[in-house]
């Protein structure tokens, strides 16, 4: 089989791999939501702030209108106490005297993760036992708590995450941020639910028991690793804790994103799968199609250097592509309810081609920035402070 062929029947397969995970998708988001058989529990709502998130009022407004049969309290922390962000929360409190709000300042120095440093004045601050982790720049549904809290109490679980799904995309980043969440990062999830039995716990949306996760060690367990969300259900599951992956959606609005930020997003998280989990890395470039189809294009171009051009191969790269988009657009309608139209659909392609470039760059590199905060990952996303590259540090202790 010649190169071309060879690519091109690659491309093949990771479009019916990628297939596979849209189906698992179909599948999971139409779960019955069980019925408890007691009465809801009260929550307490956890909201880490850093700074003005796009559209922030908005964002935290829906956790206030929640339409949950029991008590819930609404916790906001920051690690610095004249955080914009905590006036922001102040005036959406104020128009909802009838809502339980409590305001906690954070120690930034709790640990090298600035996310679990910030939650961490959240939980201590916090009421009740079962809790609700939000990050701030997502938004609900009316009946997103009473949904998940059922979910956890009906199925007998101990942690509970949401898929988590873009919404609102205004520019092109915003449209390549949220086409990835939820026509490759949710396939994926899902896929690995499915087929493997491997709950992927994503952190910008979690319910569990304090009580348990202090029986695990606590925050203290992971202030100094970047994947805390994934390694708290490592750790849960490991204990014999049931860990769900809810088949109700968190909304993560993505408005005005720049193509920047997403790429540097994405590389951060597949950084994070190079050194957490080397298969699901691996999974991420053979549920590309369009990298395969490119590339046997372009072999078949080199080939006509001394031969014929077959056409067969651009219409074939033409199939798989126009094959890729459909799939997109299909996951996109299961998870949000529709798509993103024509304009932002053709994007997809566009999308694809981005992310293989960053894949390289993701198996080798392990610095990331993240919250102004510049560190480095190790093996399982162990932190440390980013002290240059391994040239810049040998240059330096030569000079001292």
């Amino acid at each position: 089989m010649t190169l071309p062929l060879s690519l091109l029947a690659f491309a093949a397969f990771a479009l019916s791999f990628f297939g596979l995970g849209v189906l698992a998708v179909s599948m999971h988001v139409r779960r019955q939501i069980p019925v408890p058989a007691a009465p809801l529990p009260p929550v307490s709502i956890l909201k880490p702030l850093k700074g003005l998130e796009e559209n922030l009022e908005g964002n935290l407004e829906t956790f206030f209108a929640q339409d949950y049969p029991s008590p819930f309290e609404i916790v906001f922390s920051s690690t610095d106490e004249h955080d914009p962000a905590l006036r922001v929360a102040r005036t959406v409190a104020a128009r909802h005297p009838e809502r339980a709000v409590r305001f906690a300042v954070s120690d930034p120095d709790f640990g090298l993760n600035p996310k679990v440093a910030n939650l961490r004045g959240a939980m201590r601050a916090a009421k009740y036992d079962l809790v609700l982790q939000s990050d701030a720049n997502v938004r609900a549904r009316p009946d997103y708590l009473t949904r998940v809290v059922s979910e956890l109490e009906g199925d007998g679980g101990h942690l509970l995450s949401s898929l988590v799904v873009g919404v609102g995309e205004d520019s092109m980043g915003a449209s390549l941020e949220n086409l990835q969440l939820g026509a490759m990062i949710v396939p994926s999830v899902c896929f690995a639910l499915r087929f493997f039995g491997v709950p992927c716990v994503i952190g910008k949306s979690m319910l569990f028991r304090r009580s348990e996760l202090d029986a695990l060690g606590g925050l203290e367990s992971v202030r100094d690793v970047l994947a805390e969300d994934y390694l708290l259900g490592r750790a849960f599951q490991a204990a014999g804790k049931k860990v769900l992956l809810s088949s109700t959606v968190a909304e993560n609005l993505n408005g005005d994103v720049s193509i920047e930020r997403f790429m540097s997003r994405h590389g951060r998280w597949l950084k994070m799968r190079a050194v957490l989990h080397v298969p699901a890395f691996i999974a991420d470039l053979f549920a590309n199609p369009v990298a395969f189809a490119l590339g046997a294009v372009i072999a078949s171009a080199v080939a006509a250097i001394e031969g014929e051009f077959d056409v067969n191969m651009v219409l074939g790269a033409i199939v798989i592509v126009l094959g890729k988009t459909l799939l997109d657009r299909a996951a996109l309608r299961a998870v949000r309810g529709r798509d993103m139209g024509a304009k932002g659909m053709l994007l997809g392609p566009l999308k694809d081609l981005l992310m293989l470039g960053v894949w390289p760059y993701a198996a080798v590199s392990r610095s990331i920035e993240w919250r102004g905060v510049k560190l480095r990952m190790g093996w399982g996303t162990k932190l440390r402070p980013d002290e240059g590259s391994l040239l810049s540090r040998a240059l330096r202790r030569a000079s001292a």
